[in-house]
This record gives structure tokens, sequence and C-alpha cells, in this order.
């Protein structure tokens, strides 16, 4: 029993985002901090300074903060499918006006990174439409 292709979209949320929130230092004590075993000494010069994050990327080392994490930096969509991802259909994706990132994750589950200057829903029915006539 074959089934009809389909490809069903969600928007991508990054998993750091969160974090970020949380990793806000709003208050420091001018304490000995044991983390771990760790000691950490907050002195005067240190109160108020925020921690840094930071990321890899093809641009270097970039730090990871509302500006530059990748959900801002890009509108990421994650497709899931009932086929398989073969380089052919990879291929259709990638090429198709307005995919500016692709990363396949499983056979099944890729994300598309959409340029600014493109509509999501039309990448996206675009897709759809150029896949749909592969089956």
């Amino acid at each position: 029993m074959k089934n009809e292709p389909l490809i069903v979209w969600e928007k991508w949320v990054d998993p750091f985002g969160q974090a970020l929130e949380e990793a806000k230092w709003t208050d420091y004590d001018n304490e000995i901090d044991t983390i771990d075993g760790i000691e950490y000494i907050d002195d005067e010069e240190m109160a108020g300074a925020m921690p840094i994050k930071a990321i890899a990327t093809p641009m270097g080392i970039v730090p990871y903060n509302e500006l530059t994490a990748p959900g801002s930096l890009f509108n990421f969509w994650v497709g899931h499918t009932n086929f398989n991802l073969s380089k052919k259909i990879v291929k259709i994706i990638e090429e198709s006006e307005g995919v500016e990132i692709l990363d396949v994750f499983t056979r099944y589950r890729f994300r598309i990174g959409i340029g600014k200057c493109f509509s999501d829903s039309e990448t996206m029915k675009a897709i759809n439409d150029k896949l749909y006539k592969e089956f």
C-alpha cells in the first residue's frame, strides 16, 4: 500500500532561545560560590557583568544572544515527510526559490531557512508542488 506523498510544516523553535533568558545574570553578592566543587569569586570588577555565550559558525566564533541566535537570523521551518529524502528530492528542495539554508536531519525530516525577501507560504507551497509532481 503506497501512501500519497505528504509534507507537514512546523515552525522551527531555537532550543537555546529560552536558555538565553535563563542565563542572564542580574544579581551578584560578592561572595565565593561553589559549583560542582569549583570556586568562583565575584569581585567588584565582575559585579554586574553578563555571561557571554558563543557559537561556532562558518564565519568564526560569534557571541550568542537575542540578535545572533539562529532563530532570529533565519526564518527556519521543519518539513516532516512520509517519503525518503533522496539526493534528487534534496536537490529539488535546495534549488527552490526562497530556500537559503537546507539541513537534512533524518530520512524523513529536514529544515529550511527561507530568505527574508521571500514569502514563507509561497516557498513552502512551491516545494510541495515540485515534490508532489515527483511521485
